[in-house]
């Protein structure tokens, strides 16, 4: 099959779960004889290239060489995957390239992947409604339901429009059956590389750690925490979501580090004793936590839209009171740390609590990725081809 992708996030680094997922999806089929090509952003604003002379100095320092084919245009080739990525800040007509490259590649199956930039499924849907299916990470990058960032009518009925619409988590599907009326099909992105995953948990010592560390992913429970036990050294991985604010907050706590994202998360995970992911909006998944758990490192999570599926059963499912969304950013109510302080102490006082926990996590973790590959997405893209 031919196949193209479309994502409003940079190709690599691959620091968020959605664009690291869809990346290794693509690379897979690519190794399994697909033809794969992908238009994403060149240029963003935080966690990747932030100039052309950055995007220039990540690849040559992956060793990809990168062909400037126009202004603002870039194309390179990474581990079988021909992509073009576009500066949007300096070509706003996004949906006419899309159709131009629908036009030259002519894919069997567009795939479009949910953000911020709608005009990626419009020029799919213009180009080719009939070989358009959209890929959901993110509910609240959706245009309809209470959890939108931004509500559009026009948008929401574009989704009526594509042939399928794929959810990664079961949480993803109901809030579109519920608020859109319509169907989807759940197929897990194979994230988390090929294994065997090794053991990373340890008792002793380690950080703390919270990756992308902002308001709707639970900064003041993080901070919270770090202020009440400064016998305990805490991690802060900034990604997508962390600004100036955040960064001179954490700065500001004595026992928190603050390290350097990377594609490779076992790098963070090595350093880390336990996961925080204190998230206080509806996550639609998180690969985050499945990764943590492969490895042996318990997590502690709050119980909230798709993390309680992520988790997988295991314990330490705790409460928080959710953001609030007002004039455009998001605000915390007060929160109640209590479950999170007797939570994190029970681990790191009882070597049996940890590593149970540990234990379980792993088992639990193993058995959900074992399945999870690029031929479920063969087999449904084929069978949707023999359709009407």
């Amino acid at each position: 099959m031919k196949l193209l992708l479309l994502q409003a996030q940079v190709w690599v680094p691959s620091l968020g779960g959605g664009n690291k997922a869809n990346r290794l999806l693509f690379e897979a089929l690519a190794r399994r004889g697909h033809d794969c090509a992908a238009l994403c952003r060149a240029i963003t604003t935080r966690a990747g290239p932030t100039s052309e002379a950055e995007l220039l100095a990540e690849m040559r320092h992956r060793g990809v060489p990168v062909e400037i084919t126009a202004p603002g245009f870039y194309s390179f080739h990474h581990r079988g995957v021909d992509v073009e990525a576009m500066d949007f800040s300096m070509h706003p007509q996004i949906a006419d390239r899309v159709v131009e490259i629908v036009e030259e590649f002519r894919p069997d199956w567009i795939v479009v992947s949910d953000g911020k930039r709608r005009e990626l499924l419009e020029g799919a849907l213009r180009a080719a409604s009939e070989r358009t299916v959209v890929l959901v990470h993110t509910v609240d990058q959706l245009p309809f339901g209470p959890l939108a960032l931004e509500s559009d009518a026009h948008q929401a009925r574009l989704f009526h429009r594509a042939r399928a619409i794929i959810v990664v988590s079961r949480f993803g599907g109901r809030y579109i059956a519920r608020h859109a009326g319509l169907d989807t099909q759940l197929l897990r992105l194979p994230a988390y590389g090929e294994g065997p995953f090794e053991d990373l948990s340890n008792f002793s010592e380690g950080y703390l750690t919270m990756i992308n560390p902002c308001v709707e992913k639970g900064l003041p429970i993080f901070l919270a925490l770090a202020a009440e036990r400064t016998d305990l050294r805490f991690a802060a991985v900034p990604t997508w979501g962390t600004d100036d604010e955040t960064l001179r907050a954490l700065e500001a706590a004595p026992n928190v580090d603050i390290l350097e994202p990377v594609d490779d998360i076992e790098e963070i995970l090595v350093r880390t004793r336990v996961l925080l992911a204190p998230s206080l909006w509806p996550e639609t998944f998180g690969n985050i936590v499945v990764e943590a758990m492969l490895h042996g490192i318990p997590v502690l999570a709050s119980d909230i839209g798709g993390l309680s599926e992520a988790k997988l059963g295991i314990d330490y499912l705790l409460p928080v009171e959710p953001a609030v969304r007002r004039n455009g950013a998001y605000e915390s109510p007060s929160q109640d740390i209590a479950p999170w302080s007797k939570a994190l102490e029970e681990l790191l006082s009882d070597v049996r609590a940890y590593e149970r926990c540990s234990r379980h996590s792993r088992a639990a973790a193993g058995e959900f990725v074992a399945p999870v590959s690029e031929r479920p997405w063969e087999e449904f893209l084929a069978g949707l081809a023999t359709r009407e």
